[in-house]
Order: C-alpha cells, then sequence, then structure tokens
C-alpha cells in the first residue's frame, strides 16, 4: 500500500488534551495535517487550541463516552476540512486498584472511555476515512497483551481495543483503507503519575530494575503514532524491547488474517471502492 500523505488533509485525534495528544497535535502539524481537536469541552482544550496557534489546529468538543457527540464533531471536522485522511482513537483513562475494589462507576468510566470512546471515534470517522484511503489509528497498551496486577479492569478494555482493531483490518481487507493498534508501555505523562501516586505501584515501581520500569517520552510516543499512520502499520508495540511479549499474539492474528483471505468469509466482506477518480459507483463484491 501506498503511505499516507498528511499534508494539507483532516486528521481527527481524541484524548487530545492528554500528554500524548498534545504532542501528536504539534507533530500532524509540523507534517502539515489539518487536526480536529477531539475532547471534552474544557479549559484545557481551549488553552491547547491557543497554544498551537495555527489555523490548522480546530477544537471540536466531545464526550468520547457519547456516541451522538462524537459522531457530530467527526462530521463537523470532515466538513471544515474538506475530508478526513486518518483518526486517532487517543482517548484513555486508568483507575489503579485490584477489580474486587473497583466500584460500578470506576469501572463504567474506564470501559466507555477506553473501549466505547475507541468504538465510536472509529465508527465516525471510518466513512470518511474511507473516501480518503486514509488510516485508522487506535492507542491501546501492553497491558493489553500483558495483564498487569492493580490496573483493575484497564488491561481488559485494551485487549479489547486490540481485538477490536484485529477485527476491523479483517473487514477492510479488500478496501485500501487501513487500520492499525499501538501497544505503548509506560508514557511520561499526566496519567502515569496518577498511577505512581497508588502507594502499592510506586513500592513496585521502586523494586523493580530500571530496564523494565522506565517510560517513553510523550514525544517519543507521538512520533511513534504519527510514522504508524504514514506507513499504515497494523500493529506497533513500543518500547521495542516489549516486541517479545506480544509477538505470540500478533503473530497469530497475522496468520489468521491472511488465511482468512482465502475463505469464503472473506467474500462476503465489502469489496475494493471505485478510485475517487472513477466516477463509476462503488463495487459490490470483492476483485
Amino acid at each position: 500500500m501506498t503511505r499516507v500523505r498528511l499534508e494539507g488533509r483532516g486528521v481527527v485525534l481524541s484524548g487530545a488534551t492528554g500528554g500524548i495528544g498534545r504532542e501528536v497535535a504539534a507533530l500532524l502539524l509540523r507534517r502539515g495535517a489539518k487536526v480536529a481537536l477531539m475532547s471534552r469541552p474544557s479549559e484545557r482544550l481551549d488553552e491547547l487550541v491557543e497554544s498551537l496557534d495555527s489555523p490548522d489546529a480546530v477544537a471540536f468538543p466531545a464526550d468520547v463516552t457519547d456516541r451522538q457527540q462524537v459522531v457530530d464533531a467527526t462530521e463537523a471536522a470532515a466538513e471544515r476540512f474538506g475530508g478526513l485522511v486518518a483518526a486517532i482513537a487517543g482517548a484513555g483513562v486508568v483507575l489503579t486498584g485490584t477489580i474486587a475494589e473497583q466500584d460500578e462507576e470506576d469501572v463504567r468510566k474506564v470501559i466507555d472511555t477506553n473501549l466505547y470512546g475507541t468504538l465510536w471515534t472509529l465508527q465516525a470517522a471510518l466513512p470518511h476515512v474511507d473516501e480518503a484511503d486514509g488510516h485508522l489509528l487506535a492507542v491501546a497498551s501492553i497491558a493489553g497483551i500483558v495483564p498487569t496486577p492493580l490496573a483493575g479492569i484497564y488491561p481488559a478494555t485494551k485487549a479489547a481495543v486490540g481485538e477490536l482493531i484485529a477485527q476491523l483490518r479483517m473487514e477492510l481487507m479488500h478496501r485500501r483503507t487501513s487500520a492499525g493498534v499501538l501497544y505503548l508501555g509506560m508514557v511520561d505523562t499526566e496519567m502515569s503519575t496518577t498511577v505512581g501516586e497508588d502507594d502499592r505501584l510506586r513500592r513496585t515501581m521502586e523494586r523493580t530494575p530500571g530496564a523494565f520500569t522506565g517510560s517513553l517520552t510523550a514525544k517519543d510516543a507521538a512520533e511513534r503514532i504519527v510514522r504508524a499512520i504514514e506507513h499504515r502499520q497494523g500493529a506497533v508495540v513500543a518500547p521495542a524491547w516489549q516486541l517479545p511479549l506480544a509477538v505470540p499474539q500478533l503473530g497469530l492474528q497475522k496468520v489468521v488474517e491472511t488465511g482468512m483471505r482465502f475463505t469464503a468469509l472473506a467474500r462476503e466482506l465489502p469489496g475494493r471502492r471505485a478510485p475517487l477518480s472513477d466516477p463509476r459507483k462503488p463495487e459490490d463484491s470483492a476483485s
């Protein structure tokens, strides 16, 4: 597949006001993209727009747990930018503790943000990104592959995000549009600081060799996110030393995806869309 060209094209970014989101927005602007900053209405969102100081960075307030808000914001962004070439589902939250300790409110908050927020973002953006033969990217966590004690329901939601993208990649197998997921380790952001406030996790970090507790900077994470979009990467693990933990699962997914292309089920999936320059209607069957 050809690389995704970002210059002059629209990108939706959810979770824009987080530490990683801010760096991603700035990097996308440097790549020449037009960035739709999606986050809950807040002073932080207003401050982000002001700090980026670019006519190509526009706030589209939305609570990612509310599907209609996400759809409305995405539609507005596509209209403003003349389409969308990519979407980054980056909103996420972690609440520490054991599963037994977490009450219904905490569980629903994590699931609604991490899983439903990702799903609503991808669903809303897909029709527009498909028109541009672009790329959809979800930000997950290595905890979604290797469960982490005291992370509560968080690993389960990130595992679900990974499987969501694996499913989407198969559904897009006949399309020019692509999808991928980024499994991040610890990143030095406000979220990691919050995790460190749990005494049990803090003590654990202090007793663990530094090679296993080092974190990426938000800038490093942003560079991997933008690279994943430009190169249409299906699955990325960062930092790289964590890759062996993910190889068995990701390798099996790749085998299944490849084999699925030769099954009767694959012929039931949406076919290739006609090129944008082709006035004919999209084809109904795979070719």
